[in-house]
């Protein structure tokens, strides 16, 4: 008959085979900061799968998809809030509904010192959050995954949209939307835990998506456009937020209706072409009216800058957190002492403003030599 020691002895033992087994099968139980130079499938998605697409890859750029599908209609309406065995990446301690994991993209791997100070940064403050960055490959694997089957249209622009500038202000609000979490930008720095984000006074509230003021200018009157802008180096998001969802189909509308305009398909696209500023077209300005139309959805009533401007603290519209200027644009808020703290750190090391002053010129010369003509 065998010992009541010898048996416990035996369950101790197969205890600790079964941890060791179970901590081995997840690589990122304990995250580990940013190299330099950390092989792809390391940081993010790699290309070991092939990519499931439900979109058209033939060579016929004007065959886009014009039907009506929003994200709206594609997206579950039961958002996940805790962890569960079909969806490792919806566990939320920081923020109720908003996934433990920083997002970031870059072209390659290969990041600079500073942008690997930068980043690591949200690690040192949230080391027990997820951190994944995508390079172009495998950004272009997660979209085809995420939304091939059910929003082709999307995956077909990603593909065909040959600006970087405009592909990379799409593919974080794609990442964000499928998987949910917070987004950074390379020259970001994260100087508050993100436990530390919410005011209690919110912390039971329905938080759909958090942005914070880019600008922060007074209402111009009936029937004018937003003056405030949120910015979108830093943002964060349920799993499938509307808010994201709305950001995303009016992107999207916009790059079809410019093309359209230009008599060209969406691959063909340049920056000379765009009639608006790329903020209007791609970034924080199409988001902050989309999210701001999605409001008025929401609420049944108008929501612009008297709702928002020269807020203190966070303050909670609907479902949309808005932070005040010094959250996450201190510098471009001058640097406010009679606001809450400042969460992020923005270095302003992006290179797309010179590429977009640099074709603002080409096209200036070349409406120039036209009236000359």
């Amino acid at each position: 008959m065998i010992s009541s020691r010898y048996m416990r002895f035996i369950l101790l033992t197969v205890s600790f085979l079964l941890l060791v087994f179970l901590v081995s099968q997840n690589w990122d139980v304990i995250p580990q900061p940013f190299s330099h130079s950390k092989p792809d499938a390391l940081l993010g998605l790699s290309e070991d799968h092939p990519p499931q697409s439900g979109a058209n890859n033939s060579n016929n750029s004007n065959n886009l998809q014009t039907e009506p599908t929003t994200l709206a209609t594609t997206l579950p309406t039961t958002l996940p809030t805790t962890l569960s065995n079909s969806n490792p990446h919806t566990i939320n301690t920081a923020i109720a509904g908003i996934t433990d994991k920083v997002w970031h993209s870059s072209k390659t791997p290969e990041l600079s010192a500073d942008q690997t100070s930068w980043i690591n940064s949200w690690l040192l403050k949230n080391p027990a959050f997820r951190h994944e960055l995508l390079t172009d490959g495998s950004a272009l694997t997660f979209v085809r995954t995420r939304y091939g089957a059910t929003r082709p249209d999307i995956v077909e622009v990603y593909e065909k949209l040959p600006i970087p500038i405009l592909r990379a202000d799409l593919l974080r609000y794609l990442i964000v939307l499928a998987e949910g979490g917070i987004w950074s930008d390379l020259d970001v720095t994260c100087d508050t835990e993100l436990v530390a984000w919410v005011p209690p006074e919110y912390h039971a509230s329905n938080i759909d998506m958090i942005v914070g003021l880019e600008f922060d200018f007074g209402w111009r009157g009936e029937d004018t456009e937003v003056a405030s802008q949120f910015c979108n180096w830093v943002f964060a998001a349920r799993p499938g937020s509307r808010n994201l969802a709305a950001v995303v189909d009016a992107v999207v509308a916009k790059l079809k209706e410019i093309a359209a305009l230009n008599g060209v398909g969406v691959d063909q696209l340049t920056l000379e072409m765009l009639p608006i500023d790329v903020v209007n077209v791609t970034g924080p300005k199409i988001m902050t009216i989309a999210l701001l139309d999605g409001l008025q959805g929401l609420l049944g009533r108008v929501v612009d800058d008297r709702d928002f401007h020269d807020i203190k603290s966070p303050k909670l519209v609907g479902d949309l957190l808005i932070m005040p200027g010094n959250a996450f644009a201190a510098a471009q808020n001058g640097f406010p002492t009679d606001q809450s703290p400042a969460l992020v750190s923005h270095h302003y090391a992006g290179s797309w403003k010179q590429a977009d002053a640099e074709a603002k010129e080409r096209k200036k010369q070349q409406d120039q030599q036209q009236q000359d003509q």
